[in-house]
């Protein structure tokens, strides 16, 4: 099964020879032949701010994991111009036959194994897409390139599949998910609060019956103390009778002094106790002497 690799995924990984694991330096650029729509290899660049170029063919490559390429061999040493002198329709704009434009060329899609370019990658600028989706532009729908443009059937435009998402999409994307999220979070706080403030009002509504209850129980409370140490107050009559005179005027008792008013004995007269005891005496005596 063919490896199909996107070439950014490729540019600026470290090469690494297979056989000692010395590094070669970084990938700067993928060497492609346009007229035929194929990767030829790549180049290297390292030594002082990447000045030293070094050219491999797309068959030294051995392997290309997440973090850089192994190479089965040594590299060709080559320079800056013949560099500069590679075509690539990377960065090229898309025309159509009636000479719209249609987008720009941002990437493209290859076989690691026999070089063959698939699909180029092109933006949408709105003509015949979604502004900023990518698209697959496949390599056999070019009709012309040069002077960094290609030129498409305008009948085609409008077939081409979208291969991911653009950067507005995503943002889109991302604003349409946090609002559902944010409006998914308000209602459930919504929804807290308001249980909240049910339960809260609960809690009210308990502890006012709670205190009212209180209040009842210390009111009747409070009456029956008062009724148990408050005599009623009953009005006094025209003619109050022994018990209640007594009972109204106990403070008059005291007042009653009985011993300054008793006597001594005066020798004249005798008690009439004494005088009955001498009556009864002499009856006794009368009653002897019969």
């Amino acid at each position: 099964m063919a490896e199909i690799v996107r070439q950014s995924e490729v540019l600026n990984q470290t090469v690494l020879d297979r056989g000692s694991m010395q590094e070669l330096g970084q990938i700067e650029v993928l060497w492609m032949y346009p007229k035929v729509h194929r990767v030829l290899g790549f180049i290297c660049k390292s030594g002082w701010l990447g000045s030293k170029k070094t050219a491999f063919n797309l068959d030294q490559l051995d392997t290309i994991g997440s973090n850089g390429v192994l190479v089965n061999s040594a590299p060709v040493e080559t320079d800056a111009e013949k560099v500069k002198k590679l075509e690539s329709l990377v960065g090229s704009e898309v025309w159509t036959d009636r000479g719209d434009q249609v987008g720009r060329i941002v990437d493209y899609l290859f076989d690691l194994e026999t070089g063959e370019i698939q699909h180029y990658l092109y933006v949408s600028d709105g003509w015949g897409g979604i502004v900023g989706s990518v698209y697959l532009l496949p390599a056999n729908y070019i009709l012309r390139f040069g002077n960094q443009r290609v030129l498409v059937p305008q009948e085609s435009v409008e077939s081409f599949a979208v291969y991911r998402g653009g950067v507005q999409e995503k943002f889109s994307k991302v604003k349409d998910r946090l609002k559902e999220e944010r409006s998914q979070v308000t209602q459930q706080v919504s929804q807290e609060v308001k249980s909240l403030a049910e339960l809260a009002r609960e809690k009210a509504r308990r502890l006012k019956e709670k205190a009212l209850s209180v209040a009842e129980q210390t009111y009747e409370f409070v009456e029956e103390i008062a009724l148990e140490e408050t005599e009623p107050y009953t009005a006094p009559s025209s003619d109050p009778d022994p018990w209640d005179d007594w009972e109204m005027e106990p403070s008059k008792k005291p007042e009653v002094k009985t011993k300054p008013e008793v006597k001594a004995p005066q020798p004249q007269s005798q008690p009439q106790s004494q005088r009955s005891q001498s009556s009864t005496s002499d009856v006794w005596d009368d009653d002897d002497w019969t």
